[in-house]
């Protein structure tokens, strides 16, 4: 490819790269797909494609971020680990306790514990007037109740 051809493609990339910007821009102070498309002059659908490439390209930036954050927690955590390691295998209690703190936070860094399960009960309790019922809706409406109470999973 001759150089000044390069040149006209890398320098097209950097417009592109710039609409996509401003397209956000615009997006983000509240514009309409059809106002940002007449403001820099692109059709709807290319102004919905700059604002969705921004995005991405935003998402993929503050992914790499947190990535790089994370490892240089992680070897934080390692120099700590080791140094606790050597105490705690002197049989300092204080830090054995510090090591299993420093495993954990390795963990959750690297997503290695497995989700906490949480059961969650709900009691709902009502006033009802039975005087207005007839024998037969008060044994419809114990059958009913002694159904959920004995039931295991009423909403299944």
């Amino acid at each position: 490819m001759p150089k000044g051809a390069r040149r006209e493609t890398a320098k097209s990339m950097t417009l592109a790269k710039q609409r996509e910007h401003d397209a956000l821009e615009l997006r983000t102070r509240g514009c309409t797909y059809d106002q940002i498309s007449k403001a820099l002059g692109m059709s709807l659908s290319g102004a919905a494609d700059a604002v969705r490439r921004a995005l991405e390209a935003l998402k993929s930036e503050t992914q790499e971020k947190a990535e790089e954050v994370r490892d240089l927690e992680l070897r934080r955590l390692d120099k700590m680990l080791q140094i606790a390691e050597a105490a705690a295998e002197g049989g300092d209690l204080a830090a054995i306790d510090r090591v299993i703190r420093i495993q954990e936070r390795r963990s959750k860094y690297l997503g290695l514990d497995a989700p906490a399960k949480s059961e969650t009960r709900t009691t709902i309790a009502a006033a009802v007037d039975l005087s207005a019922m007839d024998d037969r809706k008060l044994a419809d409406l114990e059958a009913a109740y002694k159904k959920i109470i004995d039931d295991d999973d009423p909403i299944a």
